[in-house]
């Protein structure tokens, strides 16, 4: 994430992710599953600003960016495209800056204002990133001097995804490995990638996919999507991803078929859905082809479509 500290407020980007790999290796006792997934910060951010105040109070106000809204409203029912926003006290951003003004007794209040790029049901991690951005932000403006271990701990009870933006988002690598339910973050580093999201229309519930999903007798490796990612030649990542959750999603919404016909159709390098869904990426060449990809598509009337890079600040210096 980018963080910048103003006079009076903090201000943050907080990026999009996407699950190049994600495999399920047992269900845990706690109820969630262990897993491996090897996830990317990519350029589709959401702005989310912090300012300090005096009253304990915590104030939300989360809407989507004048924008992305445009873009959407070319369809008859934009939510379909965009996914729903949270009421605030259920709202992850609103429940971490809770959590961390409770957990260090800060007596002081805070408003947030969320501008929202990133759709969410994607699978493109916008609510994890932003309660991630939430934790930073309000540490900076109260004057915490918190650690990133200690937010990270604050972060894990909140959600799953959320510690790998604290420790390899936008400052860091913008690349990981994420193991246990998804907490434990090793970061790598890896080259610039030159992608295409798309959100289908109807998003999809992560509960409600790993209800449908089955445990591999023999677990796939991302040993061969490391490697690729390590190598100086993009066209070695594997054409067939592995996301063990694509299958129970798939029966959940026939889109997302639509979606690898059609990337298949545009030889792109690699495609997947990416995290529970109904988010969909296609990996490609360059930019060029990247923004031509997404042109097609959008042609193709699929969804909300964006051409990203990755975003980590070592990546992009590859």
């Amino acid at each position: 994430m980018l963080l910048q500290r103003l006079a009076s407020k903090v201000s943050v980007l907080a990026p999009a992710k996407i699950n190049l790999f994600l495999e399920l290796l047992g269900k845990r006792p706690d109820g969630f599953h262990e897993l491996e997934t090897v996830m990317i910060a990519v350029s589709l951010f959401d702005r989310l600003e912090v300012t300090p105040q005096d009253e304990p109070t915590i104030e939300l106000d989360c809407a989507w960016e004048i924008g992305q809204m445009a873009q959407a409203n070319q369809w008859d029912d934009p939510a379909q495209f965009l996914g729903d926003l949270p009421p605030m006290e259920s709202n992850l951003v609103y429940r971490a800056v809770k959590l961390l003004q409770s957990e260090e007794s800060v007596p002081r209040g805070a408003k947030i204002v969320l501008r929202k790029r990133i759709p969410s049901a994607s699978g493109f991690g916008g609510a994890s990133s932003d309660a991630a951005a939430a934790l930073v932000a309000a540490n900076q403006a109260w004057g915490l001097g918190c650690s990133i271990e200690r937010l990270s701990d604050l972060a894990a009870a909140l959600g799953s995804d959320i510690p790998f933006f604290l420790h390899a988002g936008q400052l860091g690598s913008g690349q990981a490995i994420a193991t246990g339910r998804g907490e434990k973050i090793e970061a790598f580093e890896g080259k610039r990638l030159d992608l295409v999201l798309i959100r289908p229309a109807g998003g999809l519930s992560t509960p409600e996919v790993f209800r449908r999903c089955q445990i591999p007798h023999s677990p796939e490796s991302a040993e061969g999507l490391m490697s690729a990612l390590r190598s100086d030649r993009q066209t070695s990542i594997p054409r067939k991803l592995t996301n063990r959750l694509s299958s129970p999603a798939r029966e959940l919404s026939p889109r997302i078929d639509r979606l690898a016909t059609l990337c298949e159709q545009l030889d792109v390098v690699a495609h997947q859905m990416s995290g529970s869904g109904s988010g969909y990426f296609a990996i490609c060449r360059n930019r060029p082809h990247a923004l031509q990809v997404a042109a097609r598509l959008r042609a193709a009337n699929v969804g909300m479509v964006f051409a990203v890079t990755t975003c980590g600040i070592r990546a992009l210096r590859n």
